[in-house]
Order: structure tokens, then C-alpha cells, then sequence
């Protein structure tokens, strides 16, 4: 039984929760890049969310030739000339109907921007010297101190170390300006999952949720979890600083421009 619940409680907390950060992170994005169309026109969110754009259709074109798949055509970013195609960005890809790995793939591929967008605003918060880093390691030394267990008191002094993203070092302010910028941009362009994406993408989600519950039961069963578990958890906490970061950044900028709106409507 112990097994069971480690398998359950590893997966929910792996998966589970970050699916329910990427729906957020979705519609957020969605919001916030009609908001800004509405206010400064439709060229708008290719300026502002221009390198999540690219980062996304970069992120499906990969994984389409990891599966293996024929790509007809590619725009990593494109300013739409007819009302007939308002895409800001397209893969276009066929593949064997025959293959099961290729068509297989097609839900990964859903999913792809998602994980390349995750991806570099870690990777570009790294670089630049962001509070990430010390951020990830104290959480993480905590988490596996504290046995592993989410109680109040864990929860409560994680916020503590979360508040630590957004402060400043004046020593290096330049690099956060840097990293905020990319950052917005890849929110705004990155995370806005189109309704294929979020259709293909939910077979590759079922999918990983039953590989990652054999796999960790399969782990607990063998007696691997103990050695594993400081990887496990430093993965996942990581995972969780960058959507957090995201939400909060988004969260953000759609409540100025909500409190844009109703200012300019008042005068």
C-alpha cells in the first residue's frame, strides 16, 4: 500500500498540480495578449511576446522532428498580410498513419511549448544571476528535511522564500531588467496554447501520467525512492518556481491593464 500512495502522491504533486499551473498560465497569457491588442493594436503582442512566439513554434518544430515527422513548412514568427490567417507563427507537418510513434508524437507535440518556454526562462533566469538558484535550494533542503511532507509549516515559510524572486539586487539591476523582459515576452508569447494544442496535448498528458506512476512505483517497490528523491524534488520545485514566476508576472500586467481600461473609461 505504501508503494501505492507513493506512486499516487509523486505523480499528483509532479504532474497533476503543474497541469493545473499550465491551464492558469493559458488563460492568463490568452487575457493578457487580448488586452493588449485591444489597447495598442494587433502588431502589439508580436512586439512585446515576439521571442515567445518563436520559442513556441521552435518548441513544436523540435519535437516534430524528434517523432520523426515530415515538415512542410515553418514561421517561427510571421506578421499576418490577410484576415484569412492571423497566425503569428505555424508548423506545418504531416505523418504516417501507419506509425505509431508518429502518431504518438502529436500529442507531444501539443505540449512542446510549454515545456521550451518552462525551460529557457530557467535557463534565463540562471544566467542573469536571478534569486532562482538560491531560491531552488532552499526550498528544496527544506522539503527534504521536512521528510518530504507539504504541513503548514513548510507552506508558510516557502512564501517566504518565493518573495525572494521578485527582489531586486541593485548591485545587478540590469540583469533582472534583462531577465523581466525576456520573461514577459516568453509569458506573453510561449504560454498562449492554441485549442489543437490543448486537444493533442491531453492524450500526451494521460500518457505521462500513467508512465510517471509505474515508474515511481516501480521505484518504491525496488527501494530507489530514497536515492532518487533529492533529484525528483529538485526537479519539481524548479518546475514550480518558473510557473509561479509566470502567474505572478502575468497576473500583473493583466491587472494594469484592466485598471488601464476602467481609468480611460472613467475620463
Amino acid at each position: 500500500m505504501k508503494h501505492i500512495l507513493y506512486a499516487l502522491n509523486g505523480t499528483f504533486l509532479m504532474l497533476l498540480v503543474p497541469a493545473l499551473f499550465v491551464l492558469a498560465l493559458r488563460q492568463l497569457s490568452h487575457e493578457a495578449n487580448q488586452k493588449l491588442v485591444n489597447t495598442f493594436g494587433f502588431n502589439s503582442q508580436i512586439i512585446v511576446g515576439g521571442l515567445g512566439i518563436i520559442v513556441h513554434e521552435l518548441s513544436h518544430l523540435i519535437m516534430a522532428i524528434i517523432f520523426g515527422h515530415h515538415i512542410n513548412a515553418v514561421s517561427l514568427l510571421r506578421i499576418p498580410s490577410n484576415t484569412n490567417d492571423m497566425s503569428l507563427g505555424y508548423v506545418k507537418h504531416t505523418w504516417s498513419p501507419t506509425s505509431t510513434y508518429q502518431k504518438v508524437g502529436n500529442a507531444f507535440i501539443g505540449i512542446a511549448p510549454v515545456l521550451g518556454c518552462t525551460l529557457l526562462i530557467y535557463i534565463i533566469m540562471r544566467t542573469l544571476n536571478t534569486p532562482i538558484s538560491l531560491v531552488q535550494n532552499q526550498l528544496t533542503t527544506q522539503l527534504l528535511s521536512n521528510g518530504n511532507a507539504l504541513n503548514w509549516n513548510f507552506l508558510t515559510h516557502s512564501w517566504i522564500y518565493i518573495f525572494e524572486l521578485f527582489q531586486l539586487n541593485f548591485d545587478s539591476i540590469w540583469h533582472s531588467i534583462v531577465a523581466l523582459l525576456l520573461v514577459i515576452s516568453l509569458c506573453f508569447g510561449g504560454f498562449d496554447l492554441s485549442e489543437a494544442d490543448i486537444s493533442s496535448g491531453k492524450y500526451a498528458f494521460l500518457g505521462l501520467i500513467g508512465i510517471t506512476f509505474i515508474m515511481l512505483l516501480l521505484v518504491s517497490f525496488l527501494g530507489f525512492h530514497a536515492a532518487l528523491l533529492p533529484f525528483l524534488v529538485n526537479i519539481t520545485v524548479w518546475i514550480y518556481l518558473v510557473f509561479i514566476i509566470s502567474i505572478v508576472i502575468l497576473a500583473i500586467i493583466n491587472l494594469i491593464m484592466y485598471i488601464r481600461v476602467v481609468l480611460v473609461k472613467s475620463f
